[in-house]
């Protein structure tokens, strides 16, 4: 049974309600409307209008800005909590993938390239039969996404990377589909300068770098980077 109490006949009548009309000119951070039937408002400022409840409403809103994207981007979605195991890295090296487009940077890796290169005979025992258990696994390290060298050796100081981790991936027998969660670019060249550092093989001729393929290496990537300067 509802708590509500219905009206008896000695009750004084219900007063019709009132229409409100509100004239206001918003020039601050923002407004607030609780409940109003005919609103006119003019806006400038640079916070949003927040209303409930309202009927019959004529907005002009003028000079509004819109707060310029990150260079690292943000997520849309909430990200989920993430086990980190920062004992190993993914090197990812491929061709033609714009990673400051991070929606379009999926890539599929020929599964000749898929840890089989410049890795320890350890490590590719552990990692490269793709078992649930090592899928698992590989997903919780950081991750380096870069693009082969534009020289031999190194690159351009225009040329960047993206530090990540994989977010999931697709193991057919073609290859693997790999999608990126990128959280920071780097710029490449500063890296192709790291070698020793990163356990990254090669030297100022030829190194990974310039090698489309898929590697995990023994190394606190956050660590090194840090080390190096940036500010992760």
């Amino acid at each position: 049974m509802s708590d509500k109490l219905l009206p008896t006949e000695s009750e004084t009548p219900t007063v019709p309600a009132v229409l409100r009309t509100y004239n206001m000119e918003q020039s601050g951070d923002g407004t607030n409307i609780a409940v109003a039937q005919n609103i006119s408002l003019t806006a400038n400022g640079e916070a949003g209008i927040q209303a409930g409840n309202i009927e019959n409403v004529n907005v002009n809103i003028q000079n509004v800005s819109v707060v310029p994207q990150l260079l690292t981007p943000k997520p849309k979605e909430q990200q989920q909590m993430l086990q980190i195991d920062r004992t190993y890295y993914n090197l990812i090296v491929v061709d033609g993938v714009d990673w400051q487009k991070p929606n379009e940077a999926t890539f599929i890796m020929s599964a000749d390239r898929v840890l089989t290169e410049y890795m320890d005979t350890q490590l590719k025992a552990e990692f490269s039969t793709l078992s649930d258990i090592a899928i698992s696994r590989i997903m919780s390290f950081p991750t380096i996404f870069a693009n082969e060298n534009y020289t031999f050796g190194h690159t351009d100081e225009a040329q960047i990377l993206a530090l990540g981790f994989i977010k999931q991936m697709k193991v057919r027998r073609e290859g693997v589909m790999i999608y990126p969660d990128i959280r920071y670019y780097l710029p490449q060249q500063r890296l192709n300068e790291a070698l020793f550092q990163l356990d990254i093989r090669g030297n100022n001729s030829f190194n990974e770098f310039n090698r489309n393929h898929w590697s995990i290496k023994k190394i606190d990537l956050i660590a090194e980077l840090r080390e190096l300067g940036f500010s992760l």
